[in-house]
């Protein structure tokens, strides 16, 4: 069983650099952790803005970057004060990787659900009410889309159905999903890998797969994946043998099955 996750430590890491607040509650949290893209936040965050899903909150995870990308984020909030029962923009006193940048937005939000934006991808509308829709008639622990290429490739993605023997053979479920918070919770939120560099939903999707939870597959075109040179998907791969094996010994139980079906 996973730790429980330690919001008060993890709030710590950080310090507030722009926060807004109006009256009301919001289902929705859109985090937003950054790191070196000030050139691509502003697209992000007016994606979110676009959203048809009433209220929202937001709250944008500066890793210690060293460009301006908080402050630019800081600014658009500023200007969409109306659209947001919270906004938040918090900056980590030092660089902590991808998995504790979701944490803290974890730590910093309250909202029941939570939808994951990298800095440098899009939400077309109306993929956060799909994305509900799909929760509030299933069981499942969250929603997730297929994914629209742009950038300097242009195509598909390659989500599919849920199936959790189908993940020992590889990851095919992008962080832009809608979770439960409760659920998030519940495994320990998102594990710090010896190989830090973009796994930690790959790896977060099977431990709820071995809690026993379920993800629900909503076949729109509802989320933008950015593709150029620093995209998680191009640097992940020097890297693939290692993270592979790291998952292989932190889910046992998954990938025994994917060795016992080779060995048949």
């Amino acid at each position: 069983m996973s730790a429980p996750l330690r919001a008060f430590d993890i709030a710590g890491l950080s310090h507030i650099v722009y926060e807004s607040r109006q009256e009301g509650a919001a289902e929705i949290v859109v985090v937003v952790p950054l790191y070196n893209y000030a050139h691509t936040i502003g697209e992000a965050l007016a994606s979110i803005v676009k959203q048809n899903f009433q209220p929202l909150s937001i709250i944008v995870v500066d890793d210690c970057s060293g460009d301006d990308g908080a402050q630019t984020a800081a600014g658009f909030l500023e200007q969409q004060q109306a659209r947001f029962i919270e906004a938040r923009v918090i900056r980590h006193d030092r660089n902590q990787g991808p998995s504790m940048a979701r944490n803290s937005g974890i730590a910093w939000s309250r909202e029941p659900y939570l939808f994951m934006l990298d800095a440098d991808n899009r939400l077309r509308p109306p993929a956060l009410s799909r994305l509900m829709e799909a929760l509030q008639h299933s069981r499942a622990a969250f929603a997730y889309s297929q994914l629209r290429l742009f950038g300097e490739e242009d195509g598909i993605g390659i989500a599919d159905v849920w199936q959790p023997a189908q993940l020992a053979l590889g990851n095919y479920i992008d962080a832009m999903a809608l979770i439960r918070r409760e659920r998030l919770l519940e495994t320990g939120g998102y594990a710090v890998l010896a190989e830090d560099v973009s796994w930690e939903d790959y790896d977060l999707w099977c431990r709820l797969a071995e809690l026993g939870y379920e993800g629900v597959f909503v076949p729109e075109l509802l989320s933008e994946y950015r593709v150029h040179d620093d995209s998680r998907n191009r640097t992940v791969s020097p890297h693939y043998h290692a993270m592979m094996a790291e998952m292989a010994l932190r889910h046992p139980r998954l990938f025994k099955r994917r060795d016992k079906a080779a060995d048949d």
